[in-house]
């Protein structure tokens, strides 16, 4: 079986993790079958040798790389060795950190938070990409952030955008990342809108009301995670 490391970049909350489990919980539902899962927490600990690992996969964070701290350079820095010789994917703060450790620019969206069950489109190198092959060309995904990377990181492939962040997925040598949430299922959205509703009204287009009565399921947008280990990490269905 392949050996993936998950580097958890931060929490989800106290509440959140009783109800629902915390970041290497929701990755292992999707991944667990098809790969064998090590979990490492840059902020608290050493990050371990690449020796032995298949892929690494890179997670969301409460933390923002707009307020850089030396875990986050060390963690980059280690990413970057990472895919000179093995998969790396990032997903939300992973896609940001690792678009920052390219030299691509990390921002606060000036159109506000990013929220709720949104549509992103593949570009034609995304439909081609192992990553998103196979998947409509719209493709519904859940989204929580509200920093984004106004364009790809230089040398980089956009492999599909939205229109609220540009850049939803971008392809650089052994890189994946993903601003969405594939790991994320719809209960866990709902929660997270109704306990930031406050911030939702403030930082979202149309606020709280507007990102519930966006969610939906999106089961596409699973496959994503699921074509990395299969397709680009090489893990046996």
């Amino acid at each position: 079986m392949r050996k993936v490391l998950v580097v958890q970049c931060g929490s989800v909350g106290r509440e959140v993790v009783r109800r629902f489990g915390d970041f290497p919980e929701w990755f292992a539902r999707r991944l667990a079958p098809l790969t064998a899962l090590r979990v490492a927490r840059p902020y608290a600990e050493r990050l371990p040798p690449l020796t032995g690992l298949d892929g690494v996969l890179v997670t969301g964070s409460l933390s923002s790389v707009t307020r850089p701290q030396p875990w986050m350079e060390e963690t980059a820095l280690y990413l970057l060795d990472a895919a000179r010789h093995i998969p790396v994917l990032g997903v939300c703060f992973g896609h940001q950190l690792l678009a920052w450790a390219l030299g691509g620019r990390v921002e606060q969206n000036p159109l506000g938070m990013e929220a709720g069950t949104r549509e992103v489109r593949l570009t034609e190198a995304g439909r081609r990409d192992p990553l998103l092959e196979g998947l409509p060309e719209r493709l519904r995904v859940q989204q929580f952030h509200q920093d984004h990377v106004p364009g790809v990181p230089p040398g980089s492939t956009l492999l599909a955008e939205g229109s609220l962040s540009p850049v939803q997925a971008f392809a650089s040598g052994h890189v994946r990342a993903v601003q969405f949430h594939p790991e994320i299922d719809p209960p866990v959205m709902r929660y997270l809108a109704e306990s930031q509703g406050e911030a939702l009204d403030r930082l979202a287009p149309g606020g709280a009301a507007a990102v519930s009565s966006s969610i939906r399921d999106a089961p596409e947008s699973v496959q994503v995670l699921r074509n990395w280990a299969v397709r680009v990490v090489g893990a046996r269905e």
